[in-house]
């Protein structure tokens, strides 16, 4: 046999050795992927997290729009259980405005105070600091207000899309350095989910709290998108957070 050709051989074998070697222990070292979880395996998990929950606050970002108009708004956002909620407004129209809402003793007002000293001024002598909840100065562009913001009323909603549609598992993402569940949700009667005709979420796959999502009506239009960063669960946040405008400055 030629010795070249021997040579050869033997580093074929020797290299084909070492691929199915290495195979093998890829085998062991990669586990296998797990079983992404359905949707309706999420909302119960959210439930489960929620109810585990006191307080949770946030930096909310969330576009509306209806027609042409488009209005892009900035969050410092609180919840504590069971239903208050406060808004800060960071940027976008009327920056340093305040929301404060209470849905156990006062589920049909929001309290605000506008950002703008003169502005605020204004507000209160001519109209008070309380205003209805559908009032079109505190809802969005459709017409979304303060109490159907938090978590609970999320969950209930997606409830609804789920009864009412279909959902599939799509991928895994990762956000800001953890991972996400991505789930496609079309809805049979967007005439019952707020006009929702689909929507892409984002799910953190630890919490299951929807840190981002993306609304569509019937035609494809972008109509609602939010995007969550700066969560944390269980702060300790005071109630007085939810009774004064400026809890601080006593």
């Amino acid at each position: 046999m030629d010795p070249g050709s021997a040579c050869r051989r033997a580093v074929r074998i020797w290299l084909g050795a070492v691929c199915l070697l290495s195979g093998m222990l890829l085998c062991h070292i990669v586990p296998a992927a797990a079983e992404p979880p359905s949707f309706a395996t999420v909302l119960a998990g959210m439930k489960e997290r929620m109810a585990a929950t006191n307080d949770y606050q946030c930096r909310f970002e969330t576009l509306s729009t209806n027609g042409d108009q488009t209005r892009d708004v900035v969050l410092a956002y609180y919840y504590r259980q069971p239903a208050q909620i406060r808004m800060e407004v960071l940027e976008g129209p009327y920056p340093g405005s305040l929301l404060i809402y209470n849905g156990e003793t006062d589920a049909g007002r929001v309290r605000v105070l506008a950002g703008n000293r003169l502005v605020a001024f204004l507000q209160r002598m001519l109209y008070g600091e309380y205003f209805a909840v559908d009032h079109e100065w505190v809802v969005d562009l459709r017409g979304n207000g303060i109490h159907e913001s938090g978590w609970p009323h999320f969950i209930r909603t997606h409830e609804a899309y789920l009864s009412m549609g279909t959902s599939r598992f799509v991928r895994e993402e990762i956000l800001d350095g953890r991972v996400a569940y991505v789930y496609r949700l079309v809805s049979d009667a967007p005439e019952k989910t707020m006009a929702v005709k689909s929507e892409d979420l984002w799910v953190d796959a630890e919490t299951f709290f929807p840190v981002r999502y993306f609304q569509y009506d019937a035609a494809g239009r972008l109509i609602r998108k939010a995007i969550v960063t700066e969560l944390r669960f269980n702060a300790g946040i005071s109630e007085r957070l939810f009774t004064e405008f400026y809890p601080d400055m006593d």
